[in-house]
């Protein structure tokens, strides 16, 4: 007899490891941290392995918990997209969606085109441009959602996450640190720039700008051209690049901080806006994780 595996079983698992704890799965849950401990044996019981070993030091997956944590995942996954593909038969309507440059050319558009499959009557419309006019569009209505920079948004962001930049060359390029880093800048308004800088700063290093531009695959070209140094995301980071940094002597590179942030003006699709809400802030979490 085949006998399924329990999802609710499989969630509380999941959310254990996520928040690498009980209680912290607990907390996520609303349930008490015995109801979530029960949820772990019962499911630990049956597969008949044990899954996670405890310490004081926390939570740590065995060999068969890193096993199942994927096929958790995918069931999970799954289970999800099934109630957003019947739910979103019913959701009509356009969203007017925001994103920075940085995000627009990154693994987001992948996730939209799964939630225009999930959600086939609501039309997205695009926008791509900085933090401050992302910012002046989502006050006066003309956005309905926006991912920005936190640093350059004033309102309180319904989600916020974090991505690690790196420090990039040519494969070709040796940086030598005798010499000023040459720089291959983004615009001055941008916020990673001034941490970059700052970053050289108090290491001491100097610095010249050869390159500077608002658009991530002018910086890229630069980059692979050979121009200089520079900072990009890891999705960012193409095949005629190298990541450097310590090795080089380079200190470490900042991060980039990011917010969705919806409008406070009245729109006429408020269900379309909030589905594509809910599925941000999940897929965005994804990302922080990644």
């Amino acid at each position: 007899m085949i006998r399924d595996l329990d999802i609710g079983l499989l969630r509380a698992f999941a959310t254990v490891v996520e928040t690498r704890s009980v209680s912290g799965a607990a907390e996520r849950l609303a349930r008490t941290q015995a109801a979530v401990s029960m949820q772990l044996r019962r499911l630990e019981e049956d597969v008949g392995q044990r899954l996670l070993d405890r310490s004081p030091r926390g939570i740590r997956l065995t060999e068969a918990g890193e096993t199942l944590l994927r096929y958790a995942h995918r069931a999970l996954g799954a289970s999800e997209e099934a109630r957003r593909v019947l739910a979103g038969r019913q959701v009509a309507g356009t969203v007017r969606l925001g994103l920075l440059e940085d995000v627009a050319v990154g693994r987001l558009p992948r996730a939209l085109a799964r939630f225009s499959q999930a959600y086939p009557r609501v039309r997205l419309e695009l926008v791509v441009d900085g933090s401050q006019e992302l910012d002046r569009r989502l006050r006066g209505g003309g956005l309905d959602l926006a991912v920005g920079d936190p640093n350059l948004i004033p309102a309180v962001p319904l989600a916020r996450w974090h991505r690690p930049l790196h420090w990039v060359a040519a494969r070709s390029f040796d940086i030598d640190l005798t010499d000023p880093v040459p720089l291959v800048s983004f615009a001055p308004t941008c916020v990673w720039q001034e941490r970059v800088l700052s970053a050289l700063d108090g290491a001491g290093l100097a610095w010249r700008i050869v390159c500077t531009s608002s658009s991530t695959p002018a910086i890229q070209a630069a980059v692979e051209a050979g121009l200089g140094v520079s900072v990009l995301l890891d999705g960012h980071i193409r095949e005629a690049m190298r990541v450097i940094g310590a090795a080089e002597g380079l200190p470490p590179a900042p991060r980039a901080d990011f917010g969705l942030y919806r409008t406070t003006v009245a729109g006429e699709n408020p269900a379309a806006v909030q589905s594509l809400q809910d599925f941000l802030a999940a897929e965005l979490e994804g990302l922080a994780l990644a």
